[in-house]
């Protein structure tokens, strides 16, 4: 698929995904903002959105490569650390304390 088509595709999302987070395009990274004050409710509505993702993904036949899909929790307060369990099926996303964004 040329670099054209996956634009067109790809600017869909955000109306699959905009009443749950906000979705940062820039070229052909995707990124997706999820924020709650509370973490328990916050866990519970990440999971959703990755499944619809995975789901428009799958329904434009392209795939989002768990393995190379991170997740970085920003805290305005210091709280005990708590885990992420964000996946698919068997597969669940890494969490990091940095990364690379958008190149930078």
């Amino acid at each position: 698929m040329g670099p054209l088509l996956f634009l067109v595709y790809i600017n869909d999302l955000p109306l699959r995904i905009n009443s749950l987070a906000e979705p940062v395009l820039f070229a052909d990274d995707t990124s997706v903002i999820i924020s709650n004050i509370n973490f328990i409710d916050f866990s519970t509505s990440a999971n959703p959105v990755l499944a619809h993702m995975i789901e428009w993904f799958s329904a434009n036949m392209l795939v989002l490569n768990l393995e190379k899909t991170n997740i970085m929790k920003f805290l305005t307060i210091n709280l005990p650390y708590c885990a992420l369990t964000i996946g698919h099926k068997d597969k669940y996303i890494e969490e990091v304390v940095s990364l690379k964004f958008f190149g930078m």
